[in-house]
């Protein structure tokens, strides 16, 4: 990632973190618990047509095979895209071993043919393979091999069910379902599912197992196929039957409750998702029974969870519990007078068993970094800017622990409360989203407000792309040529002197068809998009004398590692902008040398050395 201010040529290079930090405080905060060793009953979403076993609740036979991990033990752990697991725990078995068998029981309520169904790694070009056996009345039911490469899987990202699958930004985040065909006959009663791994093929990867998941619910399986965006069938995950809420109404007047699904981090609101909001009710001084609220949790990831109270002078407790046998035992409860409460939840309160206030998070998170130090000195001339903890100023305990979390990380957030001096400009803003007029206003105030010298960073977009010509431009098209010297029969070689049989055109068949027509189009889209941001910057500039102006260019969307020219060099030689930015996920491409990475420093060095 390569971002940075105005300070010097070099400096124009600073990091600036935005995803990787503001992402990574929410992983430090809620952090991953390890599963219980005891398996639980089977939790069905729907107890007439699915359930879910997750693998890390298996009983595996020996120590040498199956081992339960945690997230982040497994091949794809981040915080984006496809690569999550269900409760933050997975069944693993090494990549050969002797035969070794795993086991759980669950419950069968409705007659019908299931689906069996496994969400697992499936490694690129290598061989993932393990045996799923359900048996049921001393009868072998189901026996069949998973995780072979040839085995069709259900795959992310639109591209719902073919054997292997390598994503144009590098074959990473390879989570899948498989067994969209693989129907069993089962009555009511007990089943027992086995996973079984041996001796497999070579290239071998390690089998990492998430769940199975039993369902006769043919139907929905067949539309998250069709339709879910991200991975089909991860909507169907969530935490029923993990999780139960009671309301205490203290005070005189009735009481509603609002309890929404939590937020999801997995990595957002991609999911085809069935639930809607509960709501609770109580009048004046009841206490309600517990009920069920694990269905509006995520497992692929923790997250925030807000509830709110309507009612007139609120005092209420909200008690949480979990399953003990045939009783609820509590696990946290919150007494509140505010008509919102703000909660924090885990993937895996089956195994956590905890839910915890907003400033819990922040607490814990703040004790751990106290535990593990930084060595060495804080950046001093490296601006960083990073969204964290917003401010709660009516809050003295949460402004406490904001404190000291900024002291433990010397950031600078994205707001103008705290905007340094015109020799040290900390302020950082985007303009984005506002039209030239709009942003001129705004600079206007800036500058009124005694803000305008104290900017440091501008930033005109994320993985933005450069304006581009109208279809049918032909004039500016040909007044461009002209002040490059080049001729009509430079670009049209029939065209002689004559300019209206020259025209330019965005189509990218011409390459093959027409290259002469094709070069010229797109150096002039280039010279288009250069002199549209320049107008952009150059009323920044006049505004913002310390700011250091640009927009982040992904150094793996397009070409990986080799941007192209016009935008990593010339549009900053040109003025169009004057600070280099680059910066994604690294993970996501297939991770090489440093020097693949200088690479793209040093066409931001040719970018604006000397100036």
């Amino acid at each position: 990632m390569n971002s940075g201010p105005r300070f010097h040529a070099a400096s124009r290079l600073a990091t600036r973190i935005r995803k990787t930090l503001a992402l990574s405080v929410v992983v430090a905060a809620f952090g991953f618990a390890n599963p219980a060793n005891a398996q639980p009953a089977a939790v069905a979403n729907d107890a007439k047509s699915t359930i879910v076993c997750e693998a890390e609740s298996f009983t595996p036979s020996g120590s040498d095979g199956w081992r339960r991990g945690t997230f982040g033990e497994n091949y794809y752990a981040a915080t984006f895209a496809n690569a999550f697991i269900s409760r933050n725990a997975f069944l693993g078995a090494p990549e050969q071993c002797e035969e070794t068998v795993a086991t759980y029981d669950a419950t069968i309520t409705q007659p019908g043919n299931y689906l069996v169904l496994a969400r697992y790694e499936a490694a690129y070009r290598f061989e993932t393979q393990f045996r799923i056996v359900v048996e049921q009345a001393g009868q072998k039911k189901w026996n069949r091999l998973y995780g072979a490469r040839k085995n069709l899987k259900i795959w992310a990202f639109r591209e719902q069910l073919k054997d292997e699958v390598a994503w144009s930004w590098g074959a990473g985040e390879n989570v899948v379902w498989e067994g969209h065909d693989a129907r069993v006959a089962l009555q009511p009663g007990r089943v027992t599912i086995k996973l079984i791994a041996a001796k497999q093929p070579e290239p071998a990867a390690r089998r990492n197992v998430d769940l199975v998941m039993l369902t006769n619910d043919l139907e929905q399986v067949q539309t998250r196929i069709e339709k879910e965006n991200y991975l089909p069938l991860d909507g169907m995950l969530t935490q029923q039957g993990d999780l139960y809420l009671k309301l205490h109404n203290q005070s005189q007047q009735p009481l509603k409750l609002t309890v929404p699904p939590g937020i999801e981090h997995s990595p957002y609101w991609v999911h085809m998702r069935s639930w809607k909001p509960l709501t609770v009710e109580a009048s004046a001084g009841q206490t309600t029974d517990w009920i069920e609220v694990g269905s509006l949790l995520d497992t692929l990831s923790d997250g925030q969870w807000h509830l709110a109270a309507a009612g007139e002078a609120l005092h209420y407790t909200i008690e949480f519990g979990v399953r003990d046998g045939n009783a609820t035992r509590t696990i946290a409860r919150f007494e509140s007078r505010q008509p919102k409460l703000t909660l924090a939840y885990d993937a895996d309160t089956r195994f956590s068993q905890r839910i915890r206030s907003q400033t819990d998070v922040l607490k814990d998170l703040v004790a751990y970094l106290k535990q593990h130090p930084a060595k060495g000195q804080h950046p001093r001339l490296t601006p960083i800017h990073a969204t964290t903890f917003e401010a709660k100023p009516e809050d003295a305990e949460w402004e406490a622990a904001r404190r000291e979390f900024l002291k433990q990380i010397p950031i600078d957030p994205p707001s103008l409360d705290q905007p340094g001096t015109a020799d040290r400009p900390r302020g950082y803003i985007d303009v984005r989203s506002y039209n030239d007029q709009r942003l001129e206003t705004y600079l206007q105030e800036l500058k009124s407000n005694g803000l305008a010298d104290k900017i440091g960073v501008v930033s005109l977009g994320d993985e933005i792309g450069l304006p581009r010509p109208p279809a049918g431009d032909h004039e500016a098209f040909r007044d461009w040529l002209k002040r490059q010297g080049v001729s009509p029969a430079d670009v049209v070689p029939a065209a002689g002197n004559d300019w209206s049989r020259v025209e330019y055109s965005a189509d990218p068949q011409l390459k093959n068809s027409d290259p002469r027509r094709f070069y010229y189009s797109r150096r002039y889209e280039h010279a288009f998009g250069i002199q549209a941001m320049k107008r952009r910057t150059d009323l920044l500039r006049r505004y913002l004398p310390n700011a250091g102006i640009g927009a982040n260019f992904s150094p793996h969307h397009g070409p990986m590692y080799l941007g192209e020219a016009h935008k990593w060099i010339d549009i900053f030689r040109q003025d169009g902008m004057t600070m280099p930015w680059s910066e994604d996920y690294i993970w996501q491409v297939p991770v090489g040398t440093q020097q693949m990475n200088f690479i793209s420093l040093d066409m931001f060095r040719a970018a604006v050395v000397d100036r």
